[in-house]
C-alpha cells in the first residue's frame, strides 16, 4: 500500500518502475551519432543557434517513432523565452543514419525551412510538431 502511495503522489521512478523521460538536449550523451546526424544536416547560418543546432531550448520530452523500419527520436525546440512563433521539429534516426527537420522561426525571419531531405511522412509529421 506505501508503495502505491507513494507511487502515486510522488511519481517515484526508481519505486515505479516507470521510464524515464528523455529530452532533447540530451541526445548528445544517449546517442552522439544521433546528435552528429543533426547537426551535418543543420544549415551554417543556424549552427549558432543552440536551440536549433543542439536542440538546447525549451521542449516537451522526446517521442519515439518508427519510420522507414527505423526507431527516430521526434519532438520540438523553441527559443528560450520567446516560443512564440520559434520551433524547430525534428526526426533523428536513433542509429545516426537519418535526420530531417523544419524550422519556423519569425525571430530569424524563416517562415519554412526544411533540413535534409523529408519524405511526405517525415514532411506531415515534423509539421504536425510545428502547428501543435
Amino acid at each position: 500500500m506505501l508503495k502505491v502511495s507513494l507511487c502515486f503522489f510522488l511519481a517515484l521512478t526508481p519505486l515505479c518502475g516507470a521510464r524515464a523521460q528523455t529530452y532533447p538536449p540530451e541526445i548528445a550523451k544517449a546517442a552522439p551519432a544521433a546528435l552528429a546526424a543533426w547537426r551535418a544536416i543543420t544549415p551554417r547560418a543556424y549552427r549558432r543557434e543552440p536551440w536549433i543546432a543542439r536542440l538546447d531550448g525549451v521542449s516537451t520530452p522526446l517521442e519515439r517513432v518508427t519510420m522507414h523500419g527505423k526507431p527516430f527520436y521526434y519532438g520540438a525546440v523553441c527559443i528560450p523565452h520567446d516560443c512564440g512563433g520559434n520551433f524547430v521539429s525534428f526526426l533523428i534516426a536513433l542509429d545516426g543514419s537519418d535526420a530531417y527537420g523544419l524550422l519556423a522561426s519569425q525571430t530569424l525571419g524563416v517562415r519554412h525551412r526544411w533540413f535534409g531531405a523529408p519524405d511526405a511522412e517525415a514532411r506531415g509529421l515534423l509539421q504536425r510538431k510545428i502547428n501543435g
